[in-house]
């Protein structure tokens, strides 16, 4: 068996399509078929159900992915550990990290990043916090890089960065007069349970912030009136800013995604409600020196956006 067998196999196991999981592998679709057939030939296992063009994972195939994802992990840490100790400074980092968040950190961390090692290649992997957290549970990525969900985490982690969550709505609201000055606090503070009957552009409960803002309104006997429910958090924001309703976001996202002069935000909880930023991972001593210095950047990266919201 070679590595390549389980790469291919976890491709079509992914996406269920020879098409999608060729194009994944930067290969032709006639030469994963031919690879495929010939492998559980070699194999003497049949890995896949064919449905016409769907394929699904047969119970030996389930097994075989199963165990294959442990081994591309012990090879990956194995590799990275070695060299590490050639202190040669190559290797592979797969990064699992939400899209919007994605979107801006990555581009502030990579240039720094790749200054100290430019023959580490990054691989990211994008999409909601329970599928990443399941990617480094796998050992399919070494960090995964989100707000610090509310259940207990299944693998280690460290503090990057906390950030305030904020109410959005638009300034002509009614209700944007009724905010109050505290100190301390860098926005006018809102009275959540003032909210109700209003309109509620909400996230979905998977994501960390549809969690937090659901908890907030319970908390204050808010039975929201959502209008939409939608996992696009820059989608939500402009929504609000334009009237549609009200929503939630955390204070670092405004600062990268584009300014609605008509947007108000205002500080909920008691006083106010922070989210704590994390990188988490299966195991530090396994982290190669760039796995850890990507998190030292992220740290510093997030020091000075603090100071520029200040």
């Amino acid at each position: 068996m070679e590595f390549k067998d389980i790469e291919y196999a976890l491709a079509v196991a992914k996406y269920h399509s020879i098409t999608k999981a060729a194009d994944s592998l930067y290969i032709t679709q006639p030469t994963l078929s031919t690879y495929l057939k010939n492998m559980e030939k070699r194999l003497g296992i049949v890995l896949f159900n064919r449905d016409g063009n769907k394929f699904t994972l047969s119970y030996e195939g389930e097994l075989f992915i199963e165990e294959g994802k442990k081994i591309l992990a012990e090879r990956d840490n194995l590799m990275n550990r070695m060299l590490d100790s050639l202190q040669c400074q190559r290797g592979r980092l797969k990064i699992a990290i939400p899209l919007l968040r994605g979107s801006y950190l990555i581009p502030m961390i990579l240039p720094k990043f790749h200054e100290k090692y430019p023959n580490v290649e990054i691989f990211l992997t994008e999409g909601s916090s329970p599928e990443l957290e399941k990617h480094v549970r796998e050992g399919l990525c070494d960090l995964v890089i989100y707000n610090k969900p509310s259940h207990e985490l299944p693998f280690p982690y460290e503090s990057l960065h906390k950030e305030e969550m904020l109410l959005v709505m638009n300034k002509k609201n009614p209700l944007a007069k009724k905010g109050k000055k505290i100190p301390g606090l860098s926005h006018l503070w809102m009275d959540l349970s003032l909210c109700q009957g209003e309109p509620f552009i909400m996230h979905l409960p998977s994501q960390h912030t549809g969690q937090i803002e659901r908890d907030l309104l319970k908390k204050s006997g808010v039975k929201p009136h959502v209008v939409l429910e939608t996992k696009n958090l820059e989608a939500s924001y402009h929504l609000a800013a334009n009237g549609y309703g009200l929503t939630f976001i955390s204070e670092c996202h405004t600062a990268h995604i584009v300014q609605e002069k008509n947007a108000v935000f205002f500080s909920v909880g008691s006083p106010r409600t922070e989210m704590e930023l994390i990188a988490g991972y299966l195991n530090r001593d396994a982290l190669s020196n760039a796995a850890r210095d990507f998190i030292e950047i992220s740290k510093t990266i997030f020091q000075e956006e603090s100071l520029t919201l200040l």
